[in-house]
């Protein structure tokens, strides 16, 4: 029996785990690299991140493969060459926070909370959490695995609802100011080549050219035609209007000659955005109620 609770005691004694203060030296100085490493980041000093890095650095960011800066991104020149230029034109961080860290022996963990702007849509990411693990040897980085709410930067980055309004705004500038050569020129820089104006069923669709020389017309007839944005929905690649046009033609519009009356009239487009252009666009005015107001009905 005693023979036993020998064998026990030094059973017991062999797994209790040795150099604890050597251990947690090294837990202090992977997060204190680590830290450095993290507050360079954060200040853009690529003096220090260079100085930090090992020769055989990897910095390991997951998600949407669309995203310029997504990695993983192996060595130095790598990273400060191609990484590093890519976030810092890709993404502006406009709130901050670190709020935990610890470390074990090699490995440290940061965690904490950011939003940023995406500069290529403006679209905020709203507040997210975020954590990095990093693997120190040798008082250098050997890794920094970032990992943050991919879906919300990917979805911010992706995000063009704000390009694709302002590029159907120019058609409605172009409404309102159809002598304008300055709108004409913004309009057809943002339709593609072979943008078509569908406005029924009977296929004969306008050309971009038949268009413009609509609105050559209309700048002569109705040179107070507003064509004004009350309502814009986006969804996907399709961007939707309500309008509302007023005018006061100065001779007979579609054979009603106003003597000088004006109309108020809603309309709704629904405009096909591809590669960055409207491509198509589908249209509904209530002329039948302008030749009405026309005729003081």
């Amino acid at each position: 029996m005693d023979t036993l609770k020998r064998i026990i005691a030094v059973s017991i004694i062999s797994m209790l785990p040795l150099g604890i203060s050597h251990a947690d030296a090294q837990s202090d100085n992977t997060l204190a690299v680590a830290k450095s490493f993290l507050e360079a980041a954060g200040s853009g000093n690529g003096a220090k991140l260079t100085e930090l890095m090992s020769d055989d650095f990897v910095w390991h960011n997951e998600g949407d493969k669309q995203i310029p800066w997504i990695g993983p991104w192996k060595g130095q020149e790598d990273v400060m060459g191609k990484f590093m230029p890519a976030f810092g034109k890709g993404l502006t961080v406009t709130s901050w926070s670190t709020d935990y860290s610890f470390a074990n022996a090699d490995q440290a963990v940061f965690m904490g909370s950011m939003s940023a702007v995406l500069n290529n849509t403006g679209v905020d990411t709203g507040k997210f959490t975020w954590a990095v693990r990093v693997h120190v040897e040798d008082d250098k980085v050997k890794s920094w695995n970032w990992m943050e709410d991919s879906y919300a930067v990917s979805k911010a980055y992706n995000d063009n609802t704000q390009a694709n309004k302002a590029t159907v705004e120019t058609f409605y500038t172009l409404l309102s100011n159809p002598g304008s050569e300055e709108a004409v020129k913004a309009f057809s820089a943002n339709t593609a080549d072979n943008w078509v104006s569908v406005g029924n069923y009977s296929g004969k669709n306008k050309s971009k050219g038949a268009f413009l020389g609509q609105m050559g017309y209309f700048a002569k007839l109705i040179p107070d035609l507003n064509w004004n944005i009350e309502e814009m929905t986006h969804a996907d690649d399709r961007v939707i209007v309500r309008g509302r046009a007023t005018g006061t033609p100065t001779g007979p519009l579609f054979g009603v000659d106003g003597a000088g009356k004006s109309f108020d009239i809603m309309t709704i487009d629904v405009h096909t955005i591809e590669n960055g252009k409207i491509s198509k666009s589908h249209h509904v005015e209530d002329w039948a109620g302008a030749l009405k107001q026309l005729k003081g009905k």
